[in-house]
């Protein structure tokens, strides 16, 4: 692979486990920061539910003067108290509703403007459905919808004494908004450290790879060349000996075995096949003219 692919497939690498690294932390921090929400909710509920539980019986025991019966004394207390508090962050809030044959009625107003006077709700409705666990005698913390049908963390818990329900709940995009935006901004810091990163490490690594570029073509074309002769050989015009590098004088073949990778099989050229026939031929004839010589 060529090695400019190879640093780009690295910085796939490197952005993948960045951004990987950061959505695994952010999830577990989701998580553990919506656990917490849940809890809070839940205790404050509870808290809520208890307190408004002993009104009740406080009512029920020393309210009996009061013009319109001891659970409306408890009530009035109740609302009097929710006019002052509006609820928590931007969308959290408090609903009290009782059961009334068929629907779910709301004993006061809420804090979204847009539902100061919420009608009631039908009981098998897909809406209100923390309030109608409420009423059911449930109690725990769910992610559902609300009377409105926003989607909500909610925690839910029956009023004894009352047969009321009361909910404490968020919307959920109040609570994923923070971490969002903590992963929009650890997204964006993450991708310019990476290029920075990436900036410096082609600067740094540009001239080896140019180097390297380079030796490698060297290295190639010392690999064609390999064993190859070249330059001006010392070449004895008469017995073809070579002389190599310390003065010796070699036989040709050995010379080139030596520094190629060239191996010899022996044979007779034609020429030299005559000339050596035609020695042969006077030599016999020599002797054996020598040979007549003698017997005479």
């Amino acid at each position: 692979m060529n090695p400019r692919k190879r640093i780009i497939l690295l910085i796939l690498i490197m952005v993948v486990i960045v951004l990987g690294v950061e959505m695994i932390a952010l999830g577990m921090l989701y998580r553990t920061a919506f656990k917490e929400h849940a809890e809070d909710l839940r205790d404050i509920v509870v808290s809520q539910a208890r307190l408004i539980e002993a009104m009740a019986r406080f009512d029920s025991l020393h309210g009996k003067t009061h013009p319109v019966g001891t659970n409306e004394a408890t009530l009035s207390q109740v609302v009097d108290a929710h006019k002052r508090y509006k609820g928590f962050g931007q969308t959290g809030e408090f609903t009290l509703a009782n059961r009334q044959g068929d629907n779910i009625v709301f004993i006061f107003n809420q804090r979204h403007s847009n539902l100061q006077n919420p009608q009631p709700i039908s009981f098998n409705s897909r809406l209100a459905e923390p309030m109608r666990l409420a009423l059911t005698g449930h109690s725990g913390t769910i992610v559902g919808l609300d009377y409105r049908g926003e989607k909500v963390l909610a925690a839910y818990e029956p009023v004894a004494l009352l047969d009321w329900g009361i909910v404490a709940k968020v919307d959920m995009a109040e609570v994923r908004a923070p971490f969002i935006k903590a992963g929009l901004i650890c997204g964006l810091f993450g991708i310019i450290a990476i290029l920075i990163g990436t900036i410096i490490f082609v600067k740094v690594t540009e001239p080896l790879i140019v180097k390297l570029h380079d030796t490698v073509a060297e290295l190639q074309n010392a690999l064609v060349n390999v064993n190859q002769l070249s330059g001006l050989l010392p070449i004895c015009a008469y017995c073809k000996k070579i002389r190599d590098d310390k003065g010796y004088w070699n036989q040709i073949e050995a010379y080139l075995q030596k520094h190629t990778e060239a191996e010899f099989s022996h044979g007779i050229c034609p020429d030299c096949e005559k000339k050596l026939y035609a020695d042969l031929d006077r030599r016999r004839q020599e002797m054996q003219g020598d040979a007549s010589t003698c017997k005479n």
